[in-house]
């Protein structure tokens, strides 16, 4: 009996011919493969590849389906083989994928976030997951996966000197983000007014320090504005400590103001509150606090960063997740 080619094996065999001619050779040039084991070739490897990473499956399920196919493997083998193919894998799609130019920008972007994650049949939160990501390279910079009680902080991360950081409204925390003022390393901040307490700055007078009377009244100073794009110089304050920044913010466009404000109605008749007018005024802005001169990045590009922070949302899918709990690592490429 000839047992039919499944899907899979079928769109394999399709993925196969796209590859460069000589990804045989290359296997062995970037030491991906030495020698034959359980794994025989490097297009078995390369199967091995896309059942972990193309098909998400765990690493006890990609030794599995090679085992039926191929001869016993454990998944601990499989893990170290899937270890040494980064430098093969990262040569064959630099000559799969179109040339780009080089970034722009010699900052160092990093977009950070996290999340909860519950284990089947869990009733609260069991970790948490923290990742940064490379904004311009698209690479994880940093993933973290900590107990349920440590929440966001920008503080955990490792930063170096020039790096700038995006992060959503978790991350307003003054300290921390003057704690990475002082090693050089610039935030950009989706702005919660309540929790951050800035005041107003001449922008020609830097070396002055707040006055507890020019507190910035975020709504009150935007309900003033004329254009659609307001930069505001302040000063962020916490203990003593004070850092100069700039808030800009960009008016939405009339539709997306009001489903915005809906939103915040809907959020608040859930928490039984009813949002105040300052609140649902704000809804219809965007609003980024930093600490990276105008001279460095102008007011539309922060916004246009900001509005780019989305893209750490699909480097925390079901399958990181799902590595978690089945491999009890979330980095196990690292």
């Amino acid at each position: 009996m000839v047992v039919p080619p499944t899907s899979e094996n079928i769109r394999f065999e399709e993925f196969m011919n796209e590859l460069p001619a000589d990804y045989h050779e290359m296997a062995y040039e970037f030491q991906a493969f030495t020698r034959s084991r359980k794994i025989k070739t490097p297009a078995q490897l390369l199967q091995v590849v896309m059942l972990y990473c193309g098909l998400d499956h765990v690493l006890r399920e990609t030794a599995g389906v090679f085992t039926l196919q191929e001869e016993r493997i454990t998944d601990t083998a499989v893990h170290k083989r899937l270890k040494a193919c980064e430098p093969w894998l990262r040569a064959l799609l630099s000559k799969m994928l179109p040339a780009v130019k080089s970034p722009s920008t010699p900052l160092r972007l990093l977009v950070v976030d996290g999340s909860s994650l519950q284990g089947p049949g869990a009733k609260g939160t069991d970790y948490r997951l923290h990742l940064a990501l490379d904004l311009v390279n698209m690479t994880l910079h940093e993933v973290q996966v900590t107990g349920a009680e440590q929440g966001e902080s920008l503080g955990r991360y490792q930063f170096v000197q020039g790096d700038v950081v995006l992060a959503d409204r978790g991350y307003n925390h003054p300290a921390a983000i003057l704690d990475l003022h002082d090693q050089a390393v610039g935030v950009l901040i989706r702005l919660l007014p309540t929790a951050m307490p800035l005041y107003l700055r001449q922008a020609d007078a830097l070396a002055v320090e707040p006055l507890a009377e020019q507190r910035l009244n975020c709504a009150d100073t935007l309900r003033q504005a004329t254009g659609d794009l307001v930069s505001i110089p302040v000063w962020l304050t916490s203990k003593g400590r004070h850092c100069a920044g700039t808030v800009h913010a960009q008016r939405l466009p009339p539709e997306a103001a009001e489903a915005a404000r809906r939103r915040c109605r809907q959020d608040g008749n859930r928490k039984g509150r009813t949002p105040a007018q300052d609140t649902l005024y704000l809804a219809g802005w965007v609003i980024v606090f930093t600490t990276v001169s105008e001279e460095v990045l102008a007011a539309s590009t922060v916004i246009h960063l900001y509005r780019t922070r989305w893209q750490v949302e699909i480097d925390q899918p079901y399958c990181l997740h799902k590595r978690v709990y089945k491999n009890q690592c979330i980095s196990s490429l690292a």
